[in-house]
């Protein structure tokens, strides 16, 4: 004879509580269910967790590109004109250009260049540090997208015919060194920094006539740094 819990619709005594044995038949599918659930972790969350880094990072590129992009780049143009040549008895005079060729304007712009006879390479570049200088007066000014700045320097004495004859042997170098310092007008309200251009250019001789020793300039070794 069947017992009471065996009868269909019996109930289950479980000391104060009683289950109908259909109900707890339903529970115990529930529990073996959620035991046999995998738990949110292991290669999963792994993964998970570096999908949400990867999209931090490209998040964070989507806003640093166009400041870069956008952002003003102050170096010189590479049109260097010899207005008077290297010659015995006066000061060789060399206009430089230096152009903005970024997408914003370079703002408080201080800007040192100087002709500077020296030894050749491998001596280290002439350095100018005046635009680092806070405290030293120089002029400040706008440079636009595009647009360019002009400035004439001269050799700080006149040459004499050593050096005329140095340079052309190739035992001494007219350096045109220089540096450029400015603050970006793209977003002023973040603590970026200011902006430095250094360049080093070394006069290479080609001809000789009515106004001296006549040539172009070409890049320093080192001495050329932007940020």
């Amino acid at each position: 004879m069947a017992s009471e819990s065996d009868k269909p619709g019996s109930r289950v005594d479980h000391g104060d509580w009683v289950i109908p044995e259909s109900e707890e038949y339903h529970l115990r599918e529930v529990q073996q269910t959620r035991l046999g659930a995998p738990r949110r972790s292991g290669p999963g969350f792994l993964a998970g967790g570096l999908i949400v880094i990867l999209l931090g990072f490209i998040a964070a590129a989507t806003v640093v590109v166009p400041l870069l992009t956008d952002r003003p780049w102050v170096g010189p143009a590479g049109r260097e004109e010899v207005l008077q040549g290297l010659a015995p008895g006066r000061p060789m005079k060399v206009r430089v250009v230096l152009s903005n060729t970024g997408r914003s304007p370079a703002v408080n712009l201080r800007i040192a260049v100087r002709l500077i006879v020296g030894n050749p390479p491998p001596a280290p570049s002439p350095a100018l540090g005046e635009c680092e200088q806070s405290d030293l007066p120089m002029a400040e000014t706008v440079l636009f997208p595009g647009a360019v700045h002009a400035r004439t320097v001269s050799t700080l004495k006149e040459i004499d015919d050593q050096t005329v004859a140095a340079v052309l042997r190739g035992d001494k170098i007219i350096y045109l060194a220089g540096c450029a310092q400015y603050d970006d007008s793209l977003l002023p309200w973040l603590p970026l920094g200011r902006r430095s251009t250094h360049f080093c250019r070394m006069f290479a001789p080609t001809s000789a006539g009515n106004y001296g020793v006549l040539g172009s300039f070409e890049d320093c070794p080192a001495g050329n740094s932007a940020d």
